[in-house]
């Protein structure tokens, strides 16, 4: 995922695309040392999955797990509870990098 419009095909793919995508712009935001945890975080698990304790992050809209098979989400706000939804480690992957890529060309 290279530009913006594929940016805004990714999120549109579910509902667990697009809580993953809100986790990046509303929790995340432009901090690049939160960035690089989830990144060592997920390539901990990717290494050794079946010994990885899980990754765990409560940010100010979001409470998220990293799994040994999935990215689960859970949001922490708005009148409903929603119940928590989940991606694949590889499309958490995809997001992570964009958002970074993204961050980094914003910084430079």
């Amino acid at each position: 995922m290279t530009d913006e419009h594929e940016w805004q095909q990714w999120q549109q793919q579910s509902a667990s695309h697009a809580a993953t995508a809100a986790f990046l712009l509303l929790d995340v935001q432009t901090n690049l040392t939160m960035l690089a945890t989830l990144q060592a975080a997920l390539d901990n698990i990717r290494e050794n999955p079946a010994d990885a304790e899980p990754y765990a992050l409560s940010g100010n809209s979001y409470f998220v797990q990293l799994q040994s098979q999935e990215f689960v989400i859970e949001e922490l706000y708005g009148d409903d509870y929603a119940e928590p939804v989940s991606i694949s480690l590889e499309a958490f992957a995809e997001a992570l990098d964009y958002w970074r890529e993204r961050q980094q060309s914003e910084a430079d």
